[in-house]
């Protein structure tokens, strides 16, 4: 039975493996129902396996947090493109879980951004982008850690028990 189970998983992932290469197919919105993740990297994200809200610190120059879209790209792919952004000085660590209809429900919206790669979506935190090198006036800097909290809040931190092997972590749900 076990091994029956493993070979409908081994074909699932084959068949989402091959929908996720005609990203077309995959819709451009992002629907309240679909699980988001946000890859989590020590010692940036996480402390003594607490997420931080760190974690949500938008790229710098914009209002946008980077996200995948769970539903279509499978952990398989997700830990890949993950692991891939890694550096000597952030480890992949895991996945904060997240679902997008809590996001919008918070003041931020979820958009596909597939321009970066088929599977990539931002948390638009819906804010005015900083000027480069300025520091954001205090009542931005406010709202900014009030959204990264909302975030927090929202999410499941996953952690990845085995980083270097096939996923092994507990499975990858948002907080009821």
């Amino acid at each position: 039975m076990l091994a029956m189970a493993r070979g409908l998983s081994r074909t699932a992932s084959k068949l989402l493996h091959l929908l996720f290469k005609l990203c077309w197919l995959m819709p451009v919105h992002v629907s309240d129902d679909e699980r988001i993740l946000r890859a989590i990297y020590s010692p940036y994200h996480v402390k003594n396996n607490k997420l931080k809200h760190q974690a949500f610190d938008p790229t710098p120059g914009t209002d946008e947090v980077s996200v995948m879209r769970f539903e279509y790209m499978g952990v398989g792919l997700c830990r890949r493109k993950a692991k891939s952004l890694g550096n000597p000085k952030k480890a992949y660590y895991g996945f904060a879980v997240l679902r997008t209809g809590v996001v919008r429900t918070s003041a931020m919206d979820v958009v596909d951004s597939r321009r970066h790669f088929c599977g990539h979506a931002d948390i638009k935190l819906l804010m005015l982008k900083p000027e480069p090198n300025e520091p954001p006036p205090p009542e931005a800097g406010k709202r900014l850690k009030d959204l990264k909290d909302a975030l927090l809040h929202a999410s499941n931190y996953v952690p990845d028990p085995n980083p270097g092997k096939a996923w092994r972590g507990n499975k990858l749900e948002p907080p009821l």
